[in-house]
């Protein structure tokens, strides 16, 4: 079985309990096929898909490493609930962020070197999110409820990019998202120096 990678943004541990809380409360009205497990909540910069060299790859680390040397950590918020897809049988239904400028400006950065090295990646606009189930699976249409477009308001809903990772997707295991190389983004101070 072919493995697939990509860039992303981990979730740490206090945010998917946070979204986990919330699919808890609500998840009886929302009939997903799947679920994607806490551990494998992330925001994609770059899906890679199936590499097939090494060389490729290795390079592709070097290049990232060389970047987040530049990038000093940042904070995102979440903030609300969306889908892709159909809106009445959605494929994906997902977790949003407030508009982040440095966000956007890292994803660029990071496709880019992916690009560089010779990957061809989805020339679709950055919407970045955080996938939390796949497929409805009910026979009555979706409903987008106001809650959606609420959900995390008034919670702890920033956190801190301190880091990326380079994953390696495992279809047959759970969580199926297995962390090849980690980039650690830079503290104020030492960007300064």
């Amino acid at each position: 079985m072919k493995k697939h990678y990509f860039i992303a943004v981990p979730i740490e541990e206090h945010h998917q309990q946070l979204i986990q809380n919330w699919i808890t409360t609500y998840k009886n009205k929302l009939p997903f096929q799947s679920w994607v497990h806490p551990n494998d909540y992330h925001i994609t910069l770059a899906f890679l898909g199936d590499v097939g060299e090494d060389e490729k790859l290795e390079l592709l680390v070097e290049k990232i490493k060389q970047t987040v040397q530049f990038v000093p950590q940042f904070e995102l918020f979440l903030k609300g609930i969306d889908v892709f897809g159909k809106p009445d049988f959605p494929r994906i239904f997902w977790a949003g962020l407030k508009e982040s400028t440095n966000l956007q400006q890292f994803q660029k950065q990071v496709f880019d070197r992916c690009q560089e090295v010779g990957f061809q990646l989805d020339k679709k606009p950055f919407r970045p999110h955080i996938t939390l189930a796949r497929k409805w699976k009910s026979e009555e249409p979706f409903r987008k409820w106001s809650q959606l477009d609420h959900a995390f308001e008034g919670s702890s809903s920033h956190f801190k990019v301190e880091k990326i990772h380079l994953y390696q997707t495992n279809l047959n295991k759970i969580p199926k998202y297995e962390v090849v190389e980690t980039f650690l983004l830079q503290t104020l101070e030492s960007v300064r120096e």
